[in-house]
């Protein structure tokens, strides 16, 4: 359970990541 939470957490950040830089390159 621990780790399937550990691993939504790291899915969410690698999306947000994700989203980030395209968002930092269209802005650049």
């Amino acid at each position: 359970m621990v780790k399937n939470s550990f691993i939504s957490v790291f899915f969410q950040e690698k999306k947000e990541e994700n989203s980030g830089s395209v968002e930092f390159q269209v802005f650049r």
